[in-house]
């Protein structure tokens, strides 16, 4: 009988702990503003919910990335090489997908314009921690990849 009191008073009060609980708001650009501060790094603004920071690597003197808000996410993209620079052969399309393969949470992508790495994050999970990495791929993988397609250029 006691078990059954106990069993009926949890259930009746699942309702208001689960009403007590606080609700996470949405992020948005105030909060990337505040990690961008936080993170070291000098950046621009380059528009409403789009930043750029400036990275030298070992490989490539200095390159932008940048980091834009989307619906619920924060897309980091940073430019390889333009398409139009390109030498679009099968023996670059393998090396790209074997690229590809061997990094963990980026990605190569090849638009219209260009050649280029991108990271999605989800809003609510960025903090600290996750915006360095963000940033550290970003940046890492950018500056790895450009001897490696290099040979894929064509002579200016």
């Amino acid at each position: 009988m006691l078990r059954l009191l106990v069993c009926t008073l949890i259930v009746a009060a699942l309702p208001v702990v689960c009403e007590a609980q606080p609700q996470s708001s949405p992020k948005g650009a105030a909060d990337v503003v505040a990690l961008l501060e936080k993170s070291g790094h000098r950046y621009t603004k380059v528009s409403d919910g789009v930043w750029e920071i400036i990275f030298a690597g070992d490989n490539v003197k200095d390159f932008p990335v940048r980091l834009a808000l989307g619906e619920g996410m924060l897309i980091g993209l940073s430019k390889v090489a333009d398409r139009k620079d390109l030498k679009l052969q099968p023996a670059l399309l393998t090396k790209l997908l074997e690229m590809n393969h061997s990094m963990d949470s980026v990605k190569l992508a090849l638009s219209d314009d260009m050649l280029y790495v991108r990271l999605d994050t989800h809003l609510r999970l960025l903090d600290g921690q996750e915006f360095k990495y963000v940033l550290d791929q970003l940046s890492g993988v950018t500056d790895e990849v450009y001897p490696q397609i290099k040979p894929f250029l064509n002579p200016k």
